[in-house]
């Protein structure tokens, strides 16, 4: 499965307000707020992963989604304090579309097979990296986003990753090999289009 990043990047609200230059604070603290939650559940699902599975394929993947999680959050923090929040009184929401987001992501921790997730994870990547990178550039060009959020979405890089590429490939062949099912493979991947919908959703307030 291969996202429509074009689509996902051209459609997206946030990109298309900060191109024209309409970005206030509350967009700004949302996103954070989002990336935020987002990042909690994944601590705890990628934990739970290794956890689960020690063959390593998918331990070697799971392994680098918490360390590069673990890195994100220092530079989150300073993103958080350059909108004018407080990282330190952050709270996981526990309702509405950012709760729902919060809870598939922490799903497959329990649940999720390690060809499934793999491919989720590529897919995730595949569109967060160029997203974030349009924003960044735009919020440079036009100087409406403050630069420690600049440098926390540019530093997920343009593109994933060549070693997040290279383990997500291992770990659905893997997965494969294992007797995961295709399809199940494909319908694990495709829960991120819900996920994205909740995550945007609750930045943009609708």
């Amino acid at each position: 499965m291969r996202p429509d990043v074009e689509r996902c990047i051209e459609g997206n609200e946030t990109v298309a307000r900060v191109r024209a230059g309409d970005v206030d604070r509350e967009l700004l603290q949302r996103l954070v707020i989002a990336e935020f939650n987002c990042q909690e559940a994944e601590l705890v699902t990628y934990g739970l992963l290794v956890a689960r599975h020690h063959d390593d394929a998918p331990l070697n993947l799971f392994a680098l989604v918490v360390q590069t999680l673990a890195q994100a959050r220092l530079l989150l923090a300073e993103a958080a304090r350059s909108v004018d929040l407080r990282p330190e009184e952050f709270s996981v929401s526990t309702s509405g579309r950012l709760a729902r987001a919060v809870g598939s992501l922490i799903a497959p921790g329990m649940l999720g097979k390690p060809g499934g997730v793999a491919l989720y994870v590529h897919s995730d990547l595949a569109v967060w990296c160029p997203l974030y990178g349009r924003i960044a550039a735009a919020g440079r060009k036009l100087g409406n986003i403050p630069v420690p959020l600049i440098e926390y979405m540019e530093w997920w890089g343009s593109e994933p990753a060549p070693e997040f590429v290279d383990k997500s490939a291992e770990t659905i062949a893997y997965g494969l090999e294992h007797g995961e099912d295709p399809e199940d493979i494909l319908e694990a991947a495709r829960q991120l289009d819900s996920i994205v919908a909740d995550y945007w959703g609750f930045v943009h307030d609708k």
